[in-house]
Parts: C-alpha cells; structure tokens; sequence
C-alpha cells in the first residue's frame, strides 16, 4: 500500500510540474509566435465581426513557419488584390522590360509634303497614351507623333486617319462588374486605342456668388461630350455636395447638387462611350492644332477589313514605358484601367485572342504552375472590380512566397504601396515602426477589404501575410484599423529578436 502511495505521489507531482513548467520547453521564438497568435485573436474577436468572414495567413519567408492562418483555404473576394496575380503572371511572362508598341504605317506616297493616301494606327492595348509619364501634358504623345510626320516631310494628309483596334475582343467591360460604376474611371472600357484612360477630365470650382451655376472646364476638349450643369454654388458648405454621372450609354455627363462658393477645384475622371473613336478623333484635333491638314476624317477598321502586305509602309513605332513602371501605376494607384488593358494585352500574346477569358487563363496557367490549385483562384477578370473573382489566401500567400524568390523580385515589390509613403497606403500605419517596412496591396469593393504583401522583405526576418475581410457590416475604416494593427504587430515581431 505504501508503495503504491509513493507512486502515486510521483505521478502527480510531476503531472503538476511539467504543467507549470511547460513554458519553459518553449523555444523564445516560439512564445512570440504564440503571443502574435494571440493577439491577433483579440483583434478579430470583436463582436461586430461576429458576421464577417476572415480569411489569414502570415509566414516567416527564412524557414516558411506558418505563423498564424485562419481559413485559409476558403474561397474570398480577393477585390484589388487580384492585381498581385495579374502584375506578377505579366512580370514572369512578359519580362519587366517589355513594352506595349503602337505601329503607324501608311498607304499610298508621300509628295511635296502631302501624304496621299492614309494614316494607319495598330492599336497594341498601351494604357500609357496620356499625361501620367509626360508631366501632365495630356497631349504629349499625339504631339510627338504630329512631330514625327512632319520631320517626314508629311503637313497634309489627303486620305483617312485608320484606327486598327482588332487586338482586343469585346466585351468591353468584363463579367460582374456593377453597371452603375460605368460612369468613373475605375470602370473604363477597355480597348487596343486607349487614350487617357479612356477618360475626359473634369475640373469644377465654384462661382464667386451664391445662387450661380457652377463653373465647369473639360480636358481634352471633346465636342462629342455634353455637360448638363444643373449644380450651383451656396453659401454654407454643409450644404455643398456634388453629384457626377455619366448616363449610361452616352456621352453626357451630368453634374447635380450644391458647392460651396469657398471650395477647392474638384477634379474628376469620368469615362467616355466609344473609347476607339475617342482616340482617334483626339489624335485628328491635335494633330490639325500641330499644323497638320487633314481633309478625309477618320474612322475604324471592321473585323474582315485587310490591306495587301506590301501596300503598307513603316513610319515610326511608338512604345510605352516598360512594363516595370506600368505595374507600379496597376498595384501603388489600384488602377483597374491598366491592369485590364495589360491581361487582355496577355490573352493576345500568348492565347492569340485579346479577351478577358484568354488574358485571365494566362494567369491562371502561371498560377498552376508554381502551384495553386484550381479550386483555391477563380478569376474573370484582371483587376479584381468583378465580385465573381474568388481567391483563397492561401493562393495569394503561394504567389507571394514564389515572387520572394524570383529574380525580378525587386520589380514587383516596387510596384507595391508602402505603408505610410506612397500608393493606396500612403496616409497609413504613419509614424509607427511599420511605416515604410509594410509593402502591401489593398482591396476594396463594398463589404470587402483586403490588404496582402510583405513585412521587412530586405529584412533578416522578412514575413509575407495576406489579411482578407469579406461580408463585414462595420465601417471600412474600422477594418483598415484592424489590419494596420496586425501589419503592425507583424512588423515588431519581424524586428525583435
């Protein structure tokens, strides 16, 4: 009896003190893993996300320790965060020195300074004709290319302006995008003849009298656009609130409500109908304000029409910048226009058909191949503005690991917003040890945030994290709350040692 006792004894002491010693079996490392783990649960764990589904992922890139992951196979609206996968698959397959070229060619002779025949221009899809990379001259391109004819001897032109915008297939305007987004820029149609973004500028500031209409300037100047402005300016900004729309299917903006006569110039984008004839009736105006005549007008080429090979004749290319810069205007500005122009620009490189679906199996045949599966990437467009994209985060945290470790790594972490500097993410996580150490790509449609990319990627202990937030009823800014404090608990733990 006695010796079972002691036993007995035995076995329930060292059950109490391998309890209370356990933590000291722990690695130090280990204890900070769990202290993240922890502390992003009680970040999560507030009630008003009780109907939001959240998908998490984060791993240490060095040793590839998940650290924390909360359904990470689960199917997500991934918004912009989709353009990782675009701008990666384009960076891998068309390399980061490739650039979108715009061919002008002509029929016919040239003589005593008058082409006689026509000017033909093979749109390639280049997103880039505008003022983004020509220090906001709007015209910039159109005028180097009225340069480039008159330093060939061409001031006339007696036949047509041809636009050949066949490398792109319609739609125009991919699945599942909203039709009441039509109207901004970030649902421009997309098109082989792109020219500002497929977008007229507005720029409208207030009267000095209350009660007037307000004032409203148009840049390009465009006479097939109409304004109806039935806004005016009023003397309390509190009542100040101005409406812009296009209607749906024309050319005509309206701008409705109130201004106040103190306002700032409000500047917006709005995207135009018949995006082809946009271009090319931009390019017929700047090139006669350059001095050079035309007398036949312009028009489009139809999907049967051809020229005989040998009656078309060179006169200049012209190319964008290279697709290391275009991928920084997609992921730092979130820009929906670019990125659909580069995966439709895909679909016709490597599928031969410039569409949606051929630009979105690209993607999805680069994704197979470094690993994600089928049933974790649903994508049908390139940007992510289309709510029938589905992603899990475990696909995003796949691609992010694979591009760490890719030789043009360097090209696609530029591309990326950094916290607190510059892109989406510019006015967050500032001030905080995350500013600047955060490169990441937001997401946003309604009821859907995300935010996924990197933490000290140049760091000794670089992390990768992909933090999605789908069906919340909170306010957005309180889920970009939450996530700056994740990606800041991710950076302290990425820089204690």
């Amino acid at each position: 009896m006695q010796k079972i006792l002691i036993v007995f004894l035995f076995l329930i002491s060292n059950f109490y003190l391998s309890s209370c010693t356990s933590s000291l079996w722990l690695t130090k490392y280990d204890q900070k893993v769990n202290k993240l783990n922890e502390q992003i649960n009680f970040l999560i764990s507030d009630p008003s996300l009780h109907n939001a589904h959240i998908g998490i992922y984060i791993e240490a890139l060095k040793d590839g320790r998940v650290l924390y992951a909360r359904n990470p196979f689960k199917l997500m609206i991934p918004a912009s965060n989709m353009k990782l996968f675009t701008t990666a698959a384009a960076l891998i397959k068309l390399g980061p020195a490739f650039k979108f070229t715009t061919q002008i060619t002509y029929t016919g002779s040239i003589k005593d300074s008058i082409l006689y025949g026509n000017l033909l221009i093979k749109g390639s899809g280049d997103p880039s004709i505008s003022g983004r990379f020509y220090g906001g001259d709007r015209l910039a391109v159109f005028k180097q290319w009225a340069d480039s004819l008159k330093s060939r001897g061409i001031r006339e032109i007696k036949g047509q302006i041809i636009g050949d915008a066949r490398l792109f297939k319609a739609p125009k305007l991919a699945e599942g995008w909203n039709w009441d987004d039509e109207s901004f820029w970030y649902a421009a149609k997309i098109s082989a003849l792109a020219y500002n973004d497929n977008c007229v500028d507005l720029a409208i500031f207030p009267d000095s009298l209350a009660g007037k209409t307000v004032q409203v300037r148009l840049f390009p100047e465009y006479s097939k656009v109409k304004i109806i402005n039935k806004a005016i300016t009023v003397d309390r900004p509190g009542q100040a609130e101005l409406k812009i729309s296009r209607l749906q299917g024309k050319n005509t903006i309206v701008i409705e409500g109130a201004m106040s006569v103190n306002a700032d110039t409000v500047r917006e984008s709005i995207t135009v109908e018949n995006v082809d004839q946009f271009f090319l009736d931009i390019l017929a105006q700047t090139f006669e304000q350059q001095g050079i005549e035309l007398s036949s007008g312009v028009r489009l080429l139809n999907e049967e029409e051809t020229f005989p090979e040998d009656s078309l004749k060179m006169l200049f290319s012209f190319h964008s910048p290279p697709l290391s810069e275009i991928i920084k205007v997609i992921n730092k500005r979130s820009h929906n226009f670019y990125t659909e122009q580069l995966l439709k620009t895909m679909g016709a490189v490597f599928k031969g058909e410039g569409s949606f679906e051929a630009g979105a199996a690209v993607v999805r045949e680069f994704l197979n191949s470094i690993g994600v599966a089928d049933e974790h990437f649903i994508n049908v467009d390139g940007s992510g503005l289309s709510r029938k994209n589905f992603v899990a985060p475990i696909a995003t945290a796949t691609l992010l690991r694979y591009m760490y470790y890719h030789p043009d790594f360097q090209y696609y972490l530029n591309s990326l917003p950094a916290a607190g500097i510059d892109g989406t993410i510019s006015d967050r996580m500032i001030g905080t040890r995350a500013q600047g150490r955060v490169h990441a790509k937001t997401g946003y449609v309604g009821h859907v945030r995300a935010l996924s990319g990197y933490v000290n990627p140049e760091g000794k202990n670089p992390l990768l994290f992909v933090l999605m937030f789908n069906n919340y009823s909170v306010p957005t800014p309180k889920i970009n709350l939450i996530q700056d404090k994740i990606a800041i608990l991710l950076t302290e733990f990425s820089m204690t040692p």
